[in-house]
């Protein structure tokens, strides 16, 4: 059976991409990249979007490395790639919010045709990709400044049926544990409002973009297609911890965050992870881990303000 996308016709045992123009700025058109995998044999569809975030980088790479190798083929199903959602801010190079409007892409879905850029984006995104899905792979990783461990979180739901695909799916990632995060206006929508099973991902820093972090995801939506039934093969689904204990250990002082660990360490408790200093070298703040676990989040820039996040510490 063909797949249309945009227009464009992908026919069975084949691969298509282009651009889904979607709107029009002052200066140029704001299109959306798109790569498809039509397998010759009927199956589900799995739809993975990347640089929701824009610069977010190494699930990009991860996205990339799958659409140089995969091979149609023996595809029973369909895989539907959107390496980068929020184009104009990969151009811009810009964190966080979306410098046509001032919004952050992922707290604007399902979007709206009529509004602001940001959510014609969204809209569109989710009406030709999202909607059309069995299921879903929000891609991230930690943003300017920040760097993270190898995550997987799924969406709340009262649905056990669906949290149970959910945790399936989370599964096909080498993970130590799972989390649960909230749907607020982020890809997770897809969860209550469409049923659609939906999970989001999370490794690396937006530079240096490690080698070990991109295949890590590569890998993990090759396993997830081999669970869906969407590749042959027999998939390797983990049963690891959900929601194991995690804190947040944020900056009482502005300042020089002078961190003493990398993301990823094991630390005891009661260890020095770091201090904050200010510009003239006085001792404001010492952060000692609360109790033995792993950094999983980590502030890396050297500036911080009063309330920011130095850091996660996770109890596994």
């Amino acid at each position: 059976m063909s797949l249309s996308i945009g227009g464009v016709d992908v026919p069975p045992g084949a691969r298509g991409r282009g651009y889904l123009r979607v709107s029009e700025a002052s200066t140029h058109e704001v299109s959306v990249p798109w790569v498809a995998f039509n397998g010759p044999f009927p199956g589900p569809t799995l739809c993975v979007i990347g640089g929701v975030h824009s610069i977010e980088c190494t699930p990009i790479e991860g996205l990339m490395r799958i659409i140089e190798e995969l091979d149609p083929s023996t595809m029973m199903g369909r895989l539907i790639i959107v390496p980068v959602v929020n184009t104009t801010g990969f151009n811009a190079r810009t964190p966080y919010e979306n410098p046509w409007d001032h919004l952050n892409q992922n707290k604007v879905w399902p979007g709206d045709p009529e509004g602001p850029l940001t959510k014609r984006v969204a809209h569109a995104v989710w009406t030709e990709f999202l909607s059309k899905a069995d299921a879903v792979v929000d891609a991230h990783s930690a943003d300017l400044g920040e760097d993270a461990t190898r995550g997987v979180f799924v969406f709340k739901t009262d649905d056990e049926a669906l949290r149970g695909r959910m945790l399936n799916m989370a599964g096909c990632w080498d993970v130590d544990y799972v989390e649960t995060t909230a749907v607020a206006g982020n890809t997770g929508e897809v969860v209550p409002r469409l049923g659609i099973p939906c999970v989001m991902t999370e490794a690396g820093a937006p530079y240096p973009l490690r080698e070990k972090d991109a295949w890590w995801f590569a890998k993990g939506v090759y396993n997830l297609m081999r669970h869906l039934g969407i590749s042959p093969g027999d998939p390797i689904v983990r049963k690891v911890p959900v929601d194991p204990e995690s804190r947040r250990l944020y900056a009482t002082r502005g300042g020089a965050w002078r961190k003493l660990v990398d993301v990823g360490a094991k630390v005891k408790e009661g260890q020095l992870l770091g201090s904050v200093y200010s510009l003239v070298g006085e001792n404001l703040q010492e952060v000692h881990a609360p109790y033995d676990g792993t950094v999983t989040f980590l502030r890396t820039h050297f500036s911080v303000n009063e309330g920011d996040t130095l850091l996660w510490l996770t109890r596994v």
